[in-house]
């Protein structure tokens, strides 16, 4: 055994029992811990709670989401520290969207493990001399204990990298990603690709049994945070390997600044008079400030959509009854009114993205114009076999004459493919390629153009049930994490024809026809 360590266990022998017990509390509680070490920190209720939340849960990755100036990183730092005083045969990979951003979290880390209250209560963790200091660099470090010898560690105790660092070879019990989204990656689909693909290879780095610790604050609604918000992992019966359901693969801490003017980190004074924390007049001049405010709605509600600007408000949603929609003589008709039936198909972004949706929207239109969303189907594949079948699926259901489909040079292929299985099936189905052009405007703007005022006029009915709430949330947000669902639809109404109305489901069904009604969701009955 080290001299230093020698004289270190025999610090610890003669420490009064008092402060055994403070080693002891700060051992098992991280908020103890976190108190111990930084009593210079003014921490609110809501960091005891963060601590808590760190500290329960080391089997599932962790998620912690806070609004801007909350500690979060702070408070993740901490933990890195706390977990490498109880295990310290433990490697934490460190990660942020550059490798200059992890290395300013290890500085924390570092100064918490050299700090003399830390020397004080867990002197054998730390060798004193610099010199003999195992790999204690800028980028790495590596605490000089016993159990890592006797373990057979050799690796770092905490290695940092950014989202390019070349990590082939390195291995880790622990992932920590720390503000991997920011601007700069946040606003471009490449951008948020690329830090999807960084983070799929860091976690292969993982050792197996390991967990991720990650926090950030949201900056667009389709960033990796989202990603992991909606992670599953498929569970099996460990007897007959057969499916019996699935759970969440992240456990989710979020909070908003405030809440009804109840905020999450009230402000407060430290005894020297310094301030920390939050009120009105400290958030209205951070708001003021903002001239974008999404961006301020995302940093500090954690909401990548500012709720000001939604583009159709979801009091113009209305709902039709789909036992109303019927099918007689090779027509299809809702009550009384013949519908012309389209759809349309709004392909994944690339033939090789299985990780994107490809939408498919049927619609029909009556004589007045009001569009009635039939059918959704919504899938993931890279199989142009797959297109096809949920084409034809569709088709056999609705039989719908014209499908639409948006052709980029990559789509080109999916979609003359899938001509030529409509041929060789003998489907009764056109397709009309459609190819925008810079005189339309931005997609957004396209979609915009086609919806806006037809939801404004409550020319669009909806059904219960399906897809439909995805594409709602699609239509009202200004950013949605996907716009696969309203695209496609916008594509459907712009090759619809209303029908000229020389049948209705009086001359079909012998029946009288049918008045709507909103308050009844377009359903009442002529007495």
């Amino acid at each position: 055994m080290s001299d230093w360590l020698t004289a270190a266990i025999k610090k610890i022998e003669d420490m009064p029992q008092q402060a055994k017990d403070v080693r002891q509390a700060a051992m098992d509680d991280l908020f103890t811990f976190a108190r111990l070490i930084n009593p210079q920190r003014v921490y609110g209720e809501i960091h005891k709670n963060v601590c808590k939340w760190l500290q329960s849960n080391n089997d599932q990755n962790q998620l912690l989401l806070l609004p801007r100036a909350h500690m979060k990183s702070h408070l993740v730092a901490v933990w890195c520290a706390w977990w490498v005083t109880k295990h310290p045969e433990t490697t934490i990979l460190y990660i942020s969207a550059t490798a200059e951003l992890a290395e300013k979290q290890l500085y924390d880390i570092k100064n918490i493990l050299t700090s003399r209250t830390y020397a004080r209560y867990f002197p054998d963790m730390i060798n004193p001399e610099e010199g003999k200091r195992e790999k204690w660099a800028v980028s790495k470090i590596a605490v000089d204990h016993p159990k890592r010898k006797s373990e057979g560690v050799h690796d770092w105790t905490v290695a940092t990298a950014g989202l390019t660092t070349n990590t082939t070879g390195w291995h880790a019990d622990v992932i920590v990603a720390d503000d991997v989204v920011v601007p700069d990656n946040a606003y471009t689909e490449d951008g948020r690709k690329r830090v999807t693909a960084a983070m799929s290879q860091m976690t292969s780095i993982r050792n197996a049994g390991g967990f991720t610790k990650a926090c950030g604050t949201r900056y667009h609604p389709a960033d990796i945070y989202y990603t992991w918000k909606n992670q599953k992992a498929t569970l099996y019966d460990e007897e007959t390997g057969e499916i019996t359901g699935e759970r969440p693969l992240w456990d989710i801490k979020e909070h908003v600044v405030e809440e009804d003017g109840r905020f999450l980190w009230p402000r407060e004074a430290r005894p020297d008079g310094k301030m920390f924390g939050f009120n009105l007049n400290i958030l209205a001049g951070i708001r003021g400030e903002y001239e974008d405010t999404t961006q301020y709605y995302a940093q500090y509600y954690n909401n990548p959509n500012d709720p000001g600007s939604e583009r159709i408000s979801r009091d113009k949603f209305q709902y039709y009854d789909q036992r109303f929609v019927k099918q007689a003589g090779g027509d299809w008709f809702f009550k009384d009114r013949r519908l012309n039936v389209y759809a349309s198909i709004d392909f994944a972004f690339s033939l090789s993205k299985a990780a994107d949706y490809t939408a498919i929207v049927v619609i029909g239109v009556d004589c007045e114009g009001s569009v009635y969303i039939l059918d959704i189907d919504r899938f993931k594949t890279d199989k142009i076999l797959d297109y096809f079948k949920h084409i034809a699926a569709l088709h056999s259901k609705w039989e719908f004459k014209k499908l639409r489909a948006e052709v980029t040079v990559a789509q080109q292929i999916i979609v003359n493919d899938i001509k030529d299985y409509i041929r060789k099936e003998g489907m009764r189905l056109s397709v009309e390629e459609y190819r925008p052009s810079r005189s339309e405007g931005s997609k957004e703007e396209r979609i915009a153009a086609t919806l806006e005022h037809r939801y404004d006029n409550q020319a669009v009915w909806h059904f219960k049930g399906g897809y439909t709430p995805v594409l709602e949330e699609e239509l009202v947000l200004a950013r949605p994490p996907h716009d696969d669902l309203k695209d496609a639809l916008a594509s459907a109404i712009a090759i619809s024809i209303k029908p000229k109305q020389t049948r209705t489901s009086k001359d079909v069904f012998g029946i009288q026809a049918l008045n709507t009604n909103k308050r009844f969701g377009g359903i009442s009955f002529r007495g």
